[in-house]
């Protein structure tokens, strides 16, 4: 079972890896990033800290005490800036030309021990101050790669919603055209045979029906998505709302010349869902794939139950999915680059989705499946 939902679970890991950083999930993804890069170069800082004093206990630190000891020549208190500098260089030079040369040796050992002390200072503290400047940019490149994959979000999302209307307007524009030059027909007195104004009439109806179940698709969509829906989740027997499903889909799938294979253990299988949304669910994948095969196909639902997780299958013997299998489940994706005028909202998928979403579910497109060309496999957790 784990093998044949790699396909599914590797596209699930790109989605979470492209996930929405104003969530919990994502701000605790740039904690634990800072926190580990934090400790990686205190670490750093430690350990070249260690080696600096190393260094100086073993060389810097004799080298100085050999330097001093014997010194006679009083240190000059001022040894910052040029004029101490021009101070110090006059000095050394009337030393030299007076002869004073043991004068000129003990001012130059001083220097050089006031010089040798701050070069340990710096040593002390550079790996400090190369440790925090590291550590600041890599601070400012994660959150400036953070900001590009926001907008590039931003982006996407501005264009998911344009196609969304584009789609919505496409789907209502078509029989809205063909409602309202049936309707002037008849209003006209273009149509005047009652059967042909009846069959007018029925048009109306069924076309209508569509909309309607469109406008329905639409508003569940939108309400799965916003961040105030919630589930009314309780304990519930999956294998009794498999097999509850299967009997409403039952004479639809029938009527349509297919066969349906229901293999749903009568085992109580706990798990902790909305009973009502999680139907929804198995019903429109089972509706998904009577719209989408040919007559004779064969479609079943199995429930598979594994150490902590159950596996509801909606498989068949239809044509594979030739599209990519990571667009599949965005709104008004049918599964092929082409549109089909009677191929349904195109949102079912997507409600499916969202709502296994909700739950914590995993649900993805797995083809082949065993003997079957494809399915569809959400993976729930069990109670107990």
């Amino acid at each position: 079972m784990e093998g044949l939902l790699g396909k599914g679970r590797a596209a699930q890991a790109q989605a979470h890896a492209e996930m929405d950083l104003s969530t919990p999930q994502g701000t605790n993804e740039l904690i634990s990033y800072l926190v580990v890069r934090f400790v990686l170069v205190m670490m750093a800082v430690m350990a070249s800290e260690g080696l600096v004093v190393w260094f100086e206990g073993r060389c810097l630190v004799p080298l100085l005490r050999g330097m001093t000891a014997g010194m006679t020549a009083a240190v000059p208190q001022d040894s910052s800036g040029l004029m101490a500098l021009l101070r110090w260089v006059g000095l050394l030079v009337a030393y030299i030309v007076q002869g004073n040369y043991l004068q000129a040796v003990g001012l130059a050992r001083g220097s050089l021990v006031v010089l040798l002390t701050m070069l340990m200072l710096v040593m002390l503290v550079l790996p400090l101050l190369y440790g925090a400047l590291t550590y600041a940019r890599m601070v400012v490149r994660r959150v400036r790669a953070l900001q590009e994959r926001r907008e590039g979000e931003l982006a996407q999302i501005d264009r998911q919603r344009s196609q969304f209307m584009t789609d919505i307007a496409h789907d209502l524009r078509t029989p809205l055209m063909a409602i309202s030059g049936m309707a002037h027909a008849i209003a006209d007195g273009v149509v005047r045979d009652d059967a042909q104004q009846a069959e007018y009439l029925q048009s109306i109806c069924d076309k209508t029906d569509k909309m309607s179940g469109l406008v329905s698709s639409v508003f569940e969509y939108t309400k799965l998505g916003s961040g105030a829906y919630a589930l009314d989740r309780s304990p519930v027997d999956l294998s009794q709302l498999l097999l509850r499903e299967a009997a409403l889909a039952y004479e639809d799938i029938e009527s349509a010349g297919m066969h349906f294979s229901v293999v749903v253990p009568e085992d109580p299988c706990q798990i902790y869902a909305d009973d009502v949304q999680l139907g929804r669910v198995v019903a429109n994948l089972l509706v998904n794939a009577v719209r989408h095969t040919e007559a004779g196909t064969e479609i079943a639902l199995l429930l598979v139950r594994e150490a902590g997780v159950a596996y509801v299958i909606v498989a068949d013997t239809g044509a594979p999915i030739s599209d990519d299998p990571a667009t599949l489940f965005q709104p008004f994706s049918r599964g092929d680059a082409a549109r089909v005028a009677n191929g349904g909202s195109g949102l079912g998928l997507s409600i499916c989705k969202r709502i296994a979403d909700l739950h914590g579910y995993d649900l993805a497109l797995v083809q082949p499946y065993g003997r079957f060309s494809k399915a569809f496999v959400l993976r729930c957790s069990v109670m107990g």
